[in-house]
């Protein structure tokens, strides 16, 4: 699907930075997509990886998993070694962003031309939001351009609006690296697109994506290829350490490194994790139960795919799986993947749910 977007470049002093929402032909056409550098800034883990789209597939050059245990070191200090070395190029870089500043709305407006749309976002955003817009960078794209109401027909948009505290330290992060930025994303939107990417079948019917991240999860369900709807939730990875450490006797790296291997565990511990997850899985079936009210489309959505930290944890897979009925499945893409023989494919694999948020944004279209 072609995409009607804002683009806002040249925002923060003369760093190219372009938020910009990817959408149905995420993929490039033809020619294969130009190598990208992707920089997933997570809490405690930052995942930094060089990729390109061959002929056979998607290939990683480069790939590292930088860990910021404590969360107290300063990601450009984290980062400066492997662009002062060389080993990563500082042009085309790519990131995302997650947290309570990132607003996204699915918004229906009466059909009408795309120049007028840009005129009515300008005075229509403010009461869809709850900041002040003049603090904040928009994007949008149409997802679909005739909706049938009983108000009669409208053009469904979805707006994305970031408060610029939250995009400016991103930013200022690659500008003393002397990086050149040339997109900034939104977690959940990446990883739609590598659903779209190693799941087209399932994306292009009627399935969801669950992102976990340390404090916050993002739900986004997605129907006939196009995003119909995103929700936060807070709960992430924190929830379940807080628990590992009340109910079980692991110490602090046994419970950091526990998603690292994703085994079967110990009764206790086992029980711990599923017990962390039932208020989530709570706050997700309201979630799903108001996605039907509001689309009041037939069917079920048939698949959900988790991302992040945990995601392909037995533990985790098999307590949503039963807690919400559905089919619950980890993103497991290496099998889907090259890479480079200079590429440690070990890491890959520990660290392969960390891998769809940063390969979803590397392989979209600029």
């Amino acid at each position: 699907m072609k995409s009607d977007l804002l683009t806002i470049k040249n925002i923060f002093g003369g760093a190219t930075a372009l938020f910009r929402s990817a959408f149905g032909s995420w993929l490039p056409k033809g020619p294969s997509a130009p190598r990208a550098t992707v920089c997933d800034l997570g809490r405690s883990k930052i995942v930094l990886l060089e990729l390109s789209r061959r002929s056979d597939g998607v290939f990683i050059e480069k790939f590292e998993l930088i860990k910021n245990a404590l969360q107290d070191t300063k990601p450009s200090l984290l980062l400066k070694p492997f662009f002062e070395s060389g080993k990563f190029s500082r042009e085309n870089i790519r990131v995302t962003l997650k947290g309570h500043g990132v607003i996204l709305r699915f918004i229906r407006f009466p059909r009408m031309k795309p120049e007028d749309l840009r005129g009515a976002m300008q005075y229509e955003v403010e009461q869809y939001i709850p900041f002040e817009l003049k603090d904040c960078v928009m994007d949008y794209a149409i997802i679909d351009e005739s909706v049938k109401t009983e108000e009669g027909e409208k053009m469904e948009v979805l707006l994305a609006v970031v408060k610029r505290q939250e995009v400016e330290p991103t930013v200022e992060v690659f500008r003393n690296l002397e990086c050149k930025l040339s997109v900034i994303d939104v977690d959940i939107l990446s990883a739609m697109s590598a659903l779209e990417c190693f799941y087209p079948e399932d994306a292009a019917g009627h399935s969801a994506i669950l992102d976990i991240g340390t404090e916050i999860s993002t739900l986004g369900i997605m129907r006939e290829g196009k995003p119909r709807f995103i929700r936060d939730i807070s709960y992430g990875t924190y929830d379940v350490h807080k628990r590992l450490r009340s109910k079980t006797s692991l110490s602090d790296e046994e419970i950091d490194t526990l998603f690292d291997r994703n085994a079967e565990e110990k009764p206790d511990v086992a029980v711990a994790i599923s017990e962390s997850l039932d208020g989530f899985i709570g706050d997700l079936k309201v979630s799903f139960d108001y996605y039907r009210d509001q689309s009041r489309v037939a069917g079920h959505i048939g698949k959900l795919f988790v991302s992040g930290v945990g995601s392909l944890h037995p533990v985790v897979i098999g307590t949503l799986s039963e807690g919400l009925g559905i089919p619950v499945l980890g993103m497991d893409v290496l099998p889907k993947l090259k890479w480079a023989d200079t590429v440690d494919g070990e890491q890959l694999k520990k660290h392969q749910s960390l891998l769809p948020v940063a390969l979803g944004l590397g392989l979209r279209s600029e």
